[in-house]
């Protein structure tokens, strides 16, 4: 009975933050900050591990975990464009039929027109769900093919398992890479960086226990380790933040002795003779 509830528990508790992050989509009405493209990318890690578990038959539970959480990123890429934050205007594409008669044409400015053209036709395909499906079905057709003949093949083996890690590994750097270059921890939720950490050494304990294949294991192991890496940036940027606050206070009360700092008032400063005048 505690292995089944255990195994229950491995199966969902990796979409609990998703969960919560459909339940935002639907009361903010907004996306804002949400990346389709990550969860592209959690998808294929998930279906590399599918295609991984035919060839090694591992913990079924794993199984089921790896094709919930594809389901839940489906309808999350769904509700994103649904509750896009704004409507993208397109440029329409220039129909000049006296074009071609200019006598001078700007080459630079022709080029950057034309970068622009083809930016805007590649987001009108990506601005809609069904891009995303169509990229995701097309990959899943031809690592079936090759998951057809080469099942038994060693090597292929190993291409999957590794390569659902480096998957997994690109959607924990991009949140590190991001935070680092806005030197910021205010974008990214704590409670969710910290389940994701609790997870994976849930998942890591999860692998050894049930002697699931070393590549499983591994990534694991890595996924913890990205985790620590992002968390201290969290609490590295947080320290500076508080660190820049105190000193705008100390500043404050130097340039002026009559205006304090109170905490809560939308400008943050009160005036002190205007408050005994």
């Amino acid at each position: 009975m505690e292995d089944i509830l255990f195994d229950t528990f491995v199966v969902f508790s990796p979409s609990i933050n998703y969960i919560f992050q459909i339940l935002k989509f639907k009361n903010t009405k907004s996306s804002k900050g949400f990346s389709k493209f990550l969860c592209l990318i959690i998808m294929l890690t998930h279906t590399l591990r599918i295609f991984f578990w035919f060839t090694k038959k591992y913990k079924f539970t794993l199984l089921i975990q790896s094709i919930f959480i594809i389901v839940i990123q489906f309808y999350l890429i769904y509700l994103c464009i649904k509750y896009k934050e704004k409507e993208i205007k397109y440029k329409q594409i220039p129909n000049d039929n006296n074009y071609n008669d200019s006598v001078t044409i700007n080459i630079k400015k022709d080029s950057s027109e034309i970068k622009n053209i083809i930016n805007i036709k590649l987001m009108r395909k990506m601005d809609n769900a069904m891009g995303y499906y169509k990229i995701y079905f097309v990959i899943v057709f031809l690592l079936s093919i090759f998951n057809l003949s080469l099942k038994d093949n060693y090597l292929y083996s190993n291409a999957i398992a590794y390569g659902s890690i480096f998957l997994e590994m690109i959607c924990s750097l991009v949140q590190i890479v991001e935070v680092y270059l806005t030197k910021t921890q205010k974008n990214i939720s704590k409670i969710m960086v910290l389940s994701w950490l609790i997870g994976n050494m849930l998942k890591a304990y999860y692998n050894i226990y049930n002697k699931c294949p070393i590549q499983l294991i591994i990534g694991a192991y890595i996924q913890v380790f990205l985790n620590i890496v992002l968390i201290s940036e969290l609490i590295y940027y947080y320290l500076i933040d508080m660190l820049l606050i105190n000193n705008e206070k100390i500043s404050i009360k130097q340039d002026n002795p009559n205006k304090v700092v109170i905490e809560g008032n939308s400008d943050g400063i009160v005036d002190i003779s205007e408050i005994i005048n």
